[in-house]
């Protein structure tokens, strides 16, 4: 048993780990046996200060930023506060990767002079923004407070209508409170709220031999541990309301759902995903003769059907957002490729042909999935839509790995070494506009943004 629960994580490990073959097209390859897993590179990485958000210009089609003036907040409650309301409003717009916050230091609006009701439009015009915000925040209490949010648009000098602006909440609701105005500013804006207020899970390295699964706000204020630190936890899916994931804390890799083992003993499971009903899971187990396949299993743990029934490995499944397909990975022809199916296993067919290590792939909206393949030396983030065509996210930014979509498909999130130590990062869509949102490095691995 311990000889062959040492195969099945070598397995695991090489799946979803990254070694190199340069992209470049490929033709479509016969079924033919799988290569021999090459030995999984190790780092021992440690704590790295904060970075700087890095901006890629990746094309000239990008939205251009939008310039908007957050000054100093009316403040009748502590200045510590006040100014905390500022800084997450400036943070969150920054990170959306749709505005510009304006330098304060050149502003030129005396703020004693306006109010939430009185503004000098020339005074923010001729600093270029294009939108204002103004906030008051009042205490009404020792922990209470009552905040005041608006939004105008500069160039037609009046207010903009707002769903959300105002909130009377406690200290420990004010960072939520704030998120939930920002989402409002992007709604008014772009057309769809924010991503702010959400969660990424990811597994961590907690100690020699154990990792856990912890969640990060999607500004990176605020993390939490979700499962026991004394044993190997990975591949964590916060979907749906449930938290999913591998542990071998059992002695073999199980699936785990809100902390509660749910698969049955005597099978090694490789990773799992609710489907977005919640009535059913999407799970990688072995098929009984030493290799996985992709299986559909009941939310009490029991398999019920084999979607792919393949000698090759079938891992990481995805359900689209609809749950009719799912991608996963596959080396049935020789090397890790991404492959999508229908969701009852009909229709198996690859979609990647350039590079030869594809994995970890996540099905966003419109039909995109993002994964992560090796360029030459180095791992990068790719989407491919249902056609094949593949599109680059990163470049020549050291190593960028176990990407997942945010729920509107409008932002994505992933580990990334560029800056020595690996950090993670969220982006747009389009890769434009990155930032590192943990204020530590560390290893980090195979994201999941919230659902």
């Amino acid at each position: 048993m311990m000889e062959r629960n040492a195969l099945l994580v070598a397995t695991i490990v090489t799946m979803l780990g990254l070694s190199g073959l340069a992209y470049a097209q490929a033709q479509p390859a016969a079924d033919s046996a799988p290569p021999d897993p090459a030995a999984p590179l190790v780092s021992a990485w440690e704590d790295y200060p904060t970075v700087d958000p890095i901006l890629l210009s990746v094309g000239p089609g990008a939205r251009a930023l939008d310039p908007v003036a957050v000054p100093a907040a009316t403040c009748r409650a502590g200045k510590k506060w006040c100014n905390t309301v500022v800084e997450i409003i400036t943070r969150d717009l920054t990170l959306s990767g749709f505005f510009k916050v304006l330098d304060a230091e050149a502003y030129v609006a005396d703020m004693s002079r306006e109010s939430l009701s009185d503004t000098k439009w020339d005074d923010w015009f001729n600093v270029g923004a294009k939108y204002l915000i103004k906030v008051e925040v009042q205490g009404a209490g020792k922990s209470n407070f009552a905040l005041s949010f608006r939004l105008y648009d500069v160039n037609l000098r009046k207010s903009m209508k707002l769903e959300y602006q105002e909130a009377a909440v406690s200290a420990k609701g004010v960072r939520r409170a704030v998120h939930k105005f920002v989402n409002e500013v992007i709604r008014v804006i772009t057309g769809t709220k924010g991503p702010f207020g959400g969660a990424i899970a990811y597994a961590l390295r907690t100690g020699q031999g154990s990792k856990g699964i912890f969640t990060i706000a999607v500004d990176g204020m605020g993390t939490s541990s979700r499962s026991p630190a004394d044993s190997i936890n990975m591949l964590p899916s916060l979907a749906y309301g449930h938290l999913l994931y591998t542990s071998f804390r059992p002695g073999e890799p199980a699936i785990f759902l809100d902390g509660k083992q749910i698969s049955e003993p005597g099978r090694a499971y490789r990773g799992a995903r609710m489907r977005p009903d919640g009535k059913m899971i999407a799970v990688s187990a072995d098929s009984g003769s030493g290799q996985s396949d992709i299986f559909l299993m009941t939310i009490d743990g029991k398999l019920e059907q084999n979607l792919t029934e393949h000698w090759a490995d079938e891992v990481s499944p995805a359900w689209s957002p609809g749950g009719g397909q799912m991608a996963f990975v596959s080396n049935r022809t020789g090397s890790p490729q991404i492959y999508v199916m229908n969701g009852d296993g009909s229709g198996q067919r690859r979609l990647t042909f350039a590079g030869g290590y594809n994995s970890t792939p996540d099905f966003g909206p419109d039909g995109l999935i993002v994964f992560a393949g090796m360029d030459e030396a180095h791992s990068d983030i790719f989407v491919v839509n249902l056609s094949g065509e593949i599109t680059r996210i990163t470049q020549d930014q050291g190593n960028n790995k176990d990407p997942t979509w945010s729920p509107d498909g409008r932002h994505l999130a992933f580990v990334s070494d560029r800056d020595g130590k690996p950090h993670i990062y969220i982006s747009t869509a389009d890769g434009r506009y990155q930032f590192p949102i943990t204020q530590k490095g560390g290893p980090y691995s195979t994201l999941f943004w919230a659902r």
